[in-house]
């Protein structure tokens, strides 16, 4: 533990996750504060800290440099700060010329790509762009990646979610560095293409996928095999994605820490031999590290695959590195690198379910294997497998409860059986690949990988059938996630060193923990909450009291009700409905009218409401200001657009604060 505290890069990783969860925006206070740290931690090595100082200071000054390294990053990582970014441009109907570089999975309504945004109307511009094509569109058929289209549509803001408990796609599209899109249907022409050299290997993996496709291998193997060399899981069909989900293995069909670990694996074993020649570690390790990277730019540099190479690079540079070392090492360094590269890695679901999993195992396998041991190699395989498995599932159990809310209980078993197999379908798919590509005409070796991956993909469906093994609608919130891990370090703080005070401060820690617990649930209890969904179909408004919802303009809940509602009472931990036919309701003092039917709402004497418009009443919108006054107008998403902005412009013209919640996202007074 002390080895770790004393590890500067641990010291600097504490202070970039401070900079990012509580960020700076001064531009001056950034640049000079970096400054400022290196040279008060100079001036105290050179002049205090060998007169024995306490190092308590030079710590603090190091995790304040960190967090003044990470204030300086994400402001340079800012592109909206740039004068020529299409945001300008929001709103207005414009000419652009952009390039797609980069195709998304394929809903059921449109076609996506990511596209780079190089000029609009003849002006240089930056920016990365959504591109959605309905799917209705027969043009689609035309457009590959590295295509240079030249269109005339205006640049759309990303729709907010539903309400706060809903996945935030805007958020997440903002952490791609992408905040609007373009829908093309017949609106533009392709004018070249890009041939710079990713796209080139972006087109070189399309010709992979095509010979995939004429392989005569069945569509679930394909898809499989793409997935998981290639990155590319248009061909995962919704049964295939279920089945995995469903058995707890979804980990499996995406790239990820475990298939470079594989790799990595495989990698070391292979080129084992360099290491008896003269300078053999050091070519050995840039080989390894050479081949990783090469993986990572055919399967096209996605960020979880970076985020798993980039951890495996330091893990083999570490093989260069003589005497003690800290076992968190390559973890640590990669994380740093990695968060001071792009800070919204941290926020991203892949990178926390990831390092959690990583962690995990490093920390918690040397101290189970100890225990664990048997003769037989193959047998001590299969024993490993089962307890990484269960270190790593244990290890991101608390971030799948936040996130996806269920648990398959037979993912012990499915992961021995999938886990255990990985090599075999990664290696074999490895071989196919160059098999095909190089000798096309032959087909018995991809027959036996075909047959054996239709049953490695039948005894997953096996293990996704036992529905009522998987614990599904659980609630998890922040907190919970931080005590689960306090509670996991206790226990490896005390199993490592099997000691009293180690014990008692184990204890301690866990029982003001639980302090903390108690007194949020009982501040839970006070909170009151209205909330405005941003939603069309069904118009939705409610008010929350601890763990009761009240639904107005409702006399019962539908199905669609239920799916809007669903992300709210999972969070919230709801137990109970209620309906109110009322059109009129009080929250902390103030007084909302829902005004939704043709009733002649303007002959109400009283004044100072807050009016709720839905669904299109038919109504004189000015008469009603005119005569109500109202403290306030929030117009919902249920009604048309053409309303929305008469009813803006009448707002804006009699002076009265308004909120459009299809803009501006869903309306919540606490």
């Amino acid at each position: 533990m002390k080895l770790l505290i004393n590890y500067i890069p641990f010291q600097v990783l504490l202070g970039v996750l401070l900079g990012i969860l509580y960020s700076v925006q001064n531009i001056y206070v950034i640049c000079v504060l970096p400054l400022v740290a290196l040279i008060m931690m100079f001036l105290l090595h050179r002049y205090v800290m060998s007169k024995n100082f306490s190092h308590q200071l030079f710590f603090s000054l190091i995790v304040f440099f960190g967090m003044s390294v990470s204030w300086f990053s994400q402001t340079i990582k800012n592109d909206l700060q740039s004068k020529n970014h299409y945001v300008n441009f929001l709103g207005k109907e414009v000419y652009s010329k952009i390039t797609l570089v980069k195709q998304l999975t394929t809903t059921n309504a449109y076609h996506r790509f990511y596209a780079s945004v190089n000029a609009v109307n003849d002006i240089l511009t930056t920016g990365k762009i959504l591109i959605e094509i309905p799917v209705k569109t027969s043009k689609k058929s035309e457009l590959e990646v590295g295509d240079i289209l030249f269109c005339k549509s205006g640049f759309k803001k990303i729709n907010p979610p539903p309400s706060p408990y809903d996945f935030d796609y805007k958020a997440y599209l903002a952490r791609q560095h992408i905040y609007a899109k373009i829908k093309l249907e017949e609106n533009y022409v392709k004018i070249g293409e890009d041939t710079s050299w990713l796209i080139s290997l972006q087109k070189l993996r399309n010709s992979v996928n095509t010979s995939l496709e004429k392989s005569g291998l069945s569509p679930n193997t394909i898809g499989l095999m793409k997935a998981m060399l290639l990155g590319d899981k248009n061909g995962v069909t919704d049964e295939m994605l279920a089945s995995f989900t469903n058995a707890g293995v979804v980990h499996i069909i995406a790239i990820s820490g475990m298939h470079v670990g594989v790799l990595y694996l495989m990698l070391l074993y292979t080129f084992g031999f360099l290491k008896r020649f003269k300078y053999g570690n050091y070519v050995y390790v840039m080989v390894v590290i050479l081949c990783l990277w090469s993986f990572a730019i055919f399967s096209g540099l996605s960020s979880s695959v970076i985020r798993s190479v980039t951890m495996f690079s330091f893990f083999t540079l570490t093989k260069l590195k003589r005497g003690k070392r800290l076992v968190l090492e390559a973890i640590i360094t990669s994380m740093l690198i990695l968060l001071l590269y792009d800070a919204s890695y941290l926020f991203n679901v892949g990178f926390q379910l990831s390092y959690s999993a990583v962690i995990s195992i490093v920390v918690f396998y040397p101290l189970l294997s100890k225990w664990i041991k048997v003769n037989n190699k193959i047998g001590q395989y299969f024993i490993d497998v089962l307890v990484v498995s269960v270190i790593a599932q244990l290890g991101v159990l608390p971030f799948a409860l936040y996130y996806f809310h269920q648990v398959p209980m037979q993912f012990l078993f499915a992961n021995f059986f999938a886990v255990s197999l990985l090599p075999i379908v990664l290696y074999g798919g490895i071989v196919v690949l160059f098999k095909l590509l190089l000798f096309p005409k032959y087909h018995f070796l991809e027959k036996v990988y075909d047959v054996f991956i239709t049953y490695y993909l039948e005894v997953v469906q096996y293990f996704s059938s036992f529905s009522n093994w998987i614990l599904k609608d659980v609630s998890f919130s922040e907190m919970e996630i931080l005590y689960y891990y306090v509670f996991l370090f206790c226990v490896w703080y005390v199993a490592d060193d099997f000691k009293l005070k180690r014990i008692r401060n184990s204890f301690f820690l866990i029982i003001t923990c639980q302090l903390i617990l108690l007194f949020n649930t009982y501040k839970e209890k006070e909170v009151s909450e209205l909330l405005i969904y941003n939603s069309i179909d069904p118009n939705m408004i409610t008010v929350r009291h601890h763990n009761t919802i009240k639904i107005f303009a409702r006399d019962s809940l539908t199905a669609k009700d239920s799916v809007v509602l669903k992300a709210n009472q999972l969070k919230n931990k709801i137990q109970e409905f209620k309906y109110a036919d009322d059109e009129v309701f009080t929250f902390k003092n103030n007084t909302y009218i829902i005004i939704n039917k043709n009733k002649p709402y303007h002959l109400l004497k009283q004044k100072d409401l807050i009016l709720i418009i839905a669904e299109n009443p038919k109504i004189n919108f000015e008469r009603l200001i005119t005569s109500l006054k109202p403290k306030q107008v929030i117009i919902t998403s249920s009604n048309y657009k053409n309303n929305q902005l008469k009813w803006k412009s009448t707002c804006k013209k009699l002076q009265v604060p308004f909120y459009c919640v299809s803009e501006l996202g869903s309306f919540t007074k606490n």
